[in-house]
């Protein structure tokens, strides 16, 4: 939101009263509170334009890190066999631990 469209809200809500009123405290404070809603409700249709304008977008970085998270939980489960394997094969007393270790990383 610009502060050319603040000023242009400030002035509609402005112009609701006599200008005898807006010297008024009270009106003054209902003038701003509006406002502050103008304002807020404005906003939040401004993030939901952003957000619709750039949906395509989003779900395809979304779908990039999936993809990337997907592939290094292979590359962590195919490492922790790897260790299994050793674990088998020669009896490697810390072959087992590395492989939990491994796994682990992942459950944080």
């Amino acid at each position: 939101m610009t502060q050319d469209e603040i000023i242009e809200m400030a002035q509609e809500i402005a112009v609701q009263y006599s200008k005898a009123e807006r010297f008024q405290t009270w009106t003054h404070d209902y003038m701003m509170q509006r406002l502050m809603e103008l304002v807020a409700v404005s906003a939040a249709a401004e993030r939901e334009r952003i957000k619709a304008a750039n949906a395509p977008e989003i779900e395809r970085i979304n779908a990039h890190i999936k993809e990337l998270e997907d592939a290094v939980l292979a590359e962590r489960e195919a490492c922790a066999k790897v260790c299994d394997d050793l674990d088998k094969m020669r009896g490697y007393s810390y072959a087992d631990k590395c492989a939990t270790a491994i796994r682990a990383r992942g459950q944080a």
